[in-house]
């Protein structure tokens, strides 16, 4: 599944339109640190649509994969932008130091269904 993850990543980025090949990016197993060292300079603009692609590649990947016939255990409420779950992210894996050294897409799936479960 974290393959797939990734994959979804790298096509996220691939069409973006914006080029990676300027700086360093972190590596696909990124630490939840690492990602949230670049993703809270709000503004480094290629370093948010990253962040930006690196979340919903994950999220999109997880939708993907999840069991059809299983209850849906992400809600992000409408009109919550990216930048505002990424700032929540950011503040959540603060206060969370626990999982610094987890890889970055494990930590974005423990976060989501914490802090945006379904109601019902």
């Amino acid at each position: 599944m974290i393959k797939k993850m990734i994959a979804m990543t790298a096509l996220a980025m691939l069409f973006s339109g914006t080029s990676y090949a300027q700086r360093e990016m972190p590596k696909a197993d990124a630490s939840t640190q690492a990602m949230v060292n670049l993703c809270q300079d709000t503004a480094d603009q290629e370093g948010q649509n990253f962040c930006f692609g690196f979340g919903e590649g994950v999220y999109q990947a997880n939708m993907i994969n999840r069991d059809s016939r299983a209850a849906k255990t992400i809600c992000v409420p409408e009109g919550m932008s990216r930048r505002d779950v990424l700032a929540d992210f950011i503040k959540w894996s603060r206060a969370n130091p626990q999982y610094d050294n987890d890889q970055a897409a494990a930590t974005v799936m423990r976060y989501l269904p914490l802090r945006f479960p379904c109601k019902g």
